[in-house]
């Protein structure tokens, strides 16, 4: 099985995790090994897109990077956005590109774990559906509006169920078409979706399963790093007597000093802990911290 490709959305001013995105885009935070984008990446390549594209509108050569780790260089490429144009207006500056066949449309603002891609793709061929929503239950935190299906898992029309979109979609030809068409701006599911079911394109939603996490809100980003586990990058510099307690995660270049203290927080990469103890707390890109206080 495979697509014809990858649309990532990247472009976002990521106002809410302000201000570590005022130096990088959030999805070059961390998780595990990797970064967000990473993580998303390694998770889609089981769909064999023939094509990757993002759009950006800060640090598109660190986002280029960063998928080429998965894809060679010459699938990938950065559609640069001087502003961010919204989901659908992004659509429908990449409608003659997404007329090639099947596109997955990818937030960049979230983990899901256990992500089976594949199997979203099966289930949208399956159904012969124009527009594949992956779907699930709402976060336990957050205040999130829901996507509304009927019984038969259909959304765009009516409905009463509400289910909460986890940020990736499978869409034929059809969709950036419309999108295009309309001039349609701002989200997904209002004007576009309506457009769509009223043309009689089949729009189905796909529960998933695992867990969302939501990597676009600074009260609960360091938790949701975290929940990738422990890691320390190979080049981050750590003396001998550092003390590391619960969970951490140690970007490139990092340094902790002589007895500094860093308990179950994320150390972002180029950032120091020059003396003292860092707990339950993000450590700017390329920050220094003594004794707690930011230098």
């Amino acid at each position: 099985m495979e697509i014809a490709g990858v649309l990532f959305l990247a472009a976002g001013y990521g106002r809410r995790d302000e201000p570590l995105t005022l130096i990088r885009p959030k999805a070059l935070l961390p998780f595990g090994d990797t970064s967000v984008l990473g993580m998303l990446a390694r998770q889609i390549h089981s769909v064999c897109p023939r094509r990757i594209r993002i759009n950006a509108s800060r640090c598109p050569e660190a986002l280029l990077n960063e998928i080429t780790v998965i894809w060679q260089e010459e699938m990938c490429e950065v559609y640069f956005e001087e502003r961010p144009l919204g989901a659908s207006a992004t659509l429908a500056r990449h409608a003659d590109l997404m007329d090639t066949g099947t596109w997955m449309i990818v937030n960049t603002d979230m983990i899901i774990e256990d992500f089976n891609a594949l199997g979203l793709l099966e289930h949208h061929r399956k159904t012969g559906s124009t527009w594949t929503a992956l779907t699930g239950n709402f976060p336990p935190d957050g205040n999130y509006s829901p996507l509304l299906i009927d019984e038969d898992m259909i959304f765009g029309c009516s409905g009463e169920q509400m289910t909460h979109y986890w940020g990736v979609s499978l869409m034929e030809p059809t969709v950036p078409a419309t999108a295009a068409r309309i001039q349609a701006s701002g989200g997904m599911f209002s004007e576009l979706a309506s457009s769509i079911s009223a043309d009689s394109g089949t729009l189905t939603a796909c529960m998933g399963d695992g867990r969302w996490l939501d990597m676009g809100r600074i009260d609960m980003l360091r938790r949701n790093i975290l929940s990738g586990g422990s890691y320390i990058h190979p080049t981050a510099c750590i003396s001998s007597d550092v003390s590391l307690s619960g969970l951490w995660n140690i970007g490139k270049g990092c340094i902790l000093g002589s007895g500094t203290f860093l308990r179950d927080s994320v150390m972002l990469d180029g950032s120091s802990l020059e003396t003292g103890t860092l707990e339950k707390s993000i450590l700017p890109w390329f920050c220094s911290s003594q004794d707690g206080e930011f230098v």
